[in-house]
């Protein structure tokens, strides 16, 4: 019988051996890179849920000789994931951002993309006229090829994105180029809410639901970055009239007699305000459960499906007033919705629900989670959000996701 835990420790040993080999390559000594790692862990391992679950995190607490250990165990010249690999790659990245991202200042995956003379050709996808692909290149080099998908209607339930999604990124004449032309293919890489939509194309692609033409075929795999796979407690919250945060219905209703509050709150326009209370309500455990139900079964068989968590406990938010941190702030409020439920969350989703659900039909070997980071949920993707930065070390998280899948790829 297949090992899930022996597996899952594999990829999580791998990826920490990675992130601390990077790290120690720009300098980094053991005890600074401990602030941002975990120990390898398997699921299994930790008790996330229920009356008996942890209430600390002595299970994961890494030692600066643990550190040590994984720094030395991947000397410099074994980490590939640089300009030389990166030209080599016949690989398409194609990013796919999480909720309301539209409305947002800066883009997922801040670095990658907001970086001056980066490497990567990067190609930014939006809804055009008339249901044409609009394609702007953000930047051009001699590096990976990367797709930022930024789907419309973001903020809406995952059965109204489905088909604009999927639109977008088959009406675009370079992915196209890029895969018939060009002989690439496509590996798909999801933050919070673009997990679930991702995993719902796969879904629907594989289940004959839209005319695809090259995307699933060329497909090679998916990584979920602390996805919002099975829900998240901050969104059930939210959709209670008694919500210890804000109810969202409440809010909606307020932004549309107050339009200019609403463009601040990040619901400008009235189709924004239309979709948010089902938006929200796509991302409640309960709906998620059941979207999973639905599509879990159709997922295509020849992925490799890997994910990663974020863990941050509340005593490490920048808080305070005098640390002038606002996304610090606002998301240890909103980690206190969850954590009385589940230690292990990311101020937005538990660990227990970023883990891409494995039905049978698809080979075990080809599941892999990959641990989890010492961050919250918007520092894995963003230096800020609106208001405030984290220094969550993410270009070399980066360099280490890419060489952990590659190297597990290989193995599979």
């Amino acid at each position: 019988m297949f090992n899930f835990s022996e597996h899952d420790r594999r990829g999580a040993e791998t990826f920490n051996r990675n992130f601390a080999g990077y790290l120690a390559r720009e300098g980094w000594t053991a005890s600074q890179i401990r602030q941002y790692v975990w120990r390898s862990h398997t699921q299994d391992e930790l008790k996330q849920l229920g009356s008996d679950r942890d209430t600390d995190f002595a299970r994961l607490h890494i030692s600066d000789s643990e550190v040590q250990a994984h720094m030395d165990a991947k000397p410099s010249p074994a980490l590939v994931a640089g300009p030389d690999f990166y030209r080599q790659q016949k690989t398409v990245l194609v990013l796919v951002p999480g909720f309301t991202h539209e409305t947002l200042r800066y883009l997922s995956f801040h670095e990658e993309m907001h970086r001056r003379g980066t490497q990567h050709t990067v190609v930014m996808l939006q809804a055009g006229q008339g249901g044409n692909t609009a394609e702007t290149v953000h930047s051009e080099g001699d590096g990976l090829r990367v797709v930022y998908a930024k789907y419309p209607r973001s903020n809406a339930k995952s059965e109204t994105i489905a088909e604009p999604f999927f639109n977008l990124l088959h009406g675009s004449s370079t992915l196209r180029r890029w895969v018939e032309q060009e002989g690439c293919k496509l590996f798909f890489i999801g933050y919070s809410y673009g997990c679930p939509l991702s995993l719902e194309l796969f879904a629907n692609l594989n289940s004959g639901r839209f005319a695809d033409e090259f995307i699933l075929k060329n497909t090679r795999g998916f990584l979920g970055l602390c996805g919002a796979i099975g829900g998240s407690y901050l969104a059930d919250d939210l959709m209670r009239p008694t919500s210890k945060l804000l109810y969202v219905p409440k809010l909606v209703d307020f932004c549309r007699r107050h339009p200019f509050i609403g463009k601040l709150l990040g619901l400008p326009t009235k189709q924004f305000q239309d979709d948010m209370e089902g938006g929200v309500v796509s991302l409640t455990r309960a709906e998620r459960a059941r979207r999973m139900q639905d599509y879990a079964p159709r997922l295509p068989a020849h992925l490799m499906y890997f994910s990663i968590s974020a863990i941050m406990p509340l005593a490490d938010y920048r808080r305070r007033w005098w640390q002038l941190n606002f996304d610090d702030w606002t998301m240890w409020v909103q980690a206190k919705i969850s954590d009385p439920i589940s230690v292990y969350n990311d101020g937005q989703v538990v660990a227990a629900d970023t883990v891409v659900p494995r039905p049978d039909h698809i080979p075990a070997s080809q599941f892999v989670h990959l641990g989890a980071v010492r961050a919250h949920h918007w520092a894995v993707s963003y230096k800020t959000f609106n208001l405030g930065f984290n220094r969550f070390p993410r270009r070399a998280f980066y360099r280490a996701l890419i060489q952990t899948v590659h190297e597990m790829s290989q193995g599979a």
